[in-house]
């Protein structure tokens, strides 16, 4: 069973402790599992038509493949603006969370002006918005960074907007997305890394499973990745932190969901087929 343990409202300072807190030896991720886990995927991904991903909202929701094109809006891009703009202000390069975002959002779309970013990027898309669009994708980076900083800081080590996470499933167009807003190694002698995401709302009866699928994408994005030392989901809205520690048991019960995940996709892709013959 999956040690899952609850925080009421805790300060950065708590967050930044539980993130760093000493971890067992370093695991690394089993080779059969990494090797069964990717051959079921592929298996349940050939019956998607297109190329399809999987993450730990569409575990916690239930709403596997995210087969439909992506356009940006002020929502989709507030975690990206927002990310920066913490880091801004957290080297108090910018006075307050509304003006890192702008001065972000300015420096994305001056990129996009010289030539600098690529077709279909954030900065392509903010440089071709109207001035009204791009001052509310300021306000929505800059609600969704004062969550964020509410739970973190970069104290003690942990470092804000790191890169997320990504496996390509060998032999499908299935991609695995692993979401990280924080990081940090472990203290004494075993530095594992520890993660947290943040997210909306309140935790859902599957969020310890999105958590975990979080921290199994971290270990299969490489390919000697030791398995996290435990994964932190914040809630900041309702003031509430999840924190589940990670073993191979844990690797288990991630893999399962993934699994799971990717069969009700497969299923789907197979029912609107048959319906569309139908039709």
């Amino acid at each position: 069973m999956t040690s899952t343990v609850h925080l009421r409202n805790p300060t950065p300072r708590e967050v930044a402790h539980v993130l760093c807190a000493p971890a067992r030896a370093a695991e690394p991720l089993s080779g059969r599992l990494r090797l069964l886990l990717g051959e079921r995927l592929a298996s349940a991904a050939g019956r998607v038509e297109g190329r399809a991903r999987i993450d730990a909202y569409a575990v916690e929701r239930d709403r596997p493949g995210f087969s439909t094109p992506f356009s940006w809006n002020a929502r989709a891009a507030r975690r990206v603006v927002g990310t920066a703009a913490a880091r801004a202000l957290a080297t108090r390069t910018s006075p307050d969370a509304l003006s890192a975002a702008a001065s972000e959002i300015e420096r994305l779309c001056d990129r996009a002006e010289r030539g600098l970013a690529r077709p279909g990027s954030l900065g392509t898309w903010l440089a071709g918005e109207p001035e009204h669009v791009r001052a509310l994708c300021a306000v929505e980076a800059a609600t969704w960074m004062a969550g964020l900083l509410h739970l973190v800081a970069p104290i003690g080590g942990v470092a804000i907007g790191v890169a997320d996470a990504w496996h390509q499933v060998p032999g499908a167009q299935l991609t695995l997305h692993g979401r990280r807003d924080a990081a940090a190694r472990s203290a004494g002698s075993t530095a594992r890394l520890g993660l947290l995401r943040v997210r909306d709302g309140l935790p859902g009866p599957c969020a310890v499973d999105g958590l975990l699928v979080d921290g199994l994408i971290d270990a299969l994005s490489g390919p000697e990745r030791p398995l996290p030392s435990r994964v932190v989901g914040g809630w900041p809205d309702a003031g509430i932190c999840l924190v589940v520690e990670f073993d191979e048991d844990a690797a288990r019960q991630a893999a399962r969901a993934l699994l799971e995940c990717a069969e009700r996709m497969g299923e789907t892709s197979e029912v609107a087929r048959t319906l569309v013959g139908v039709a």
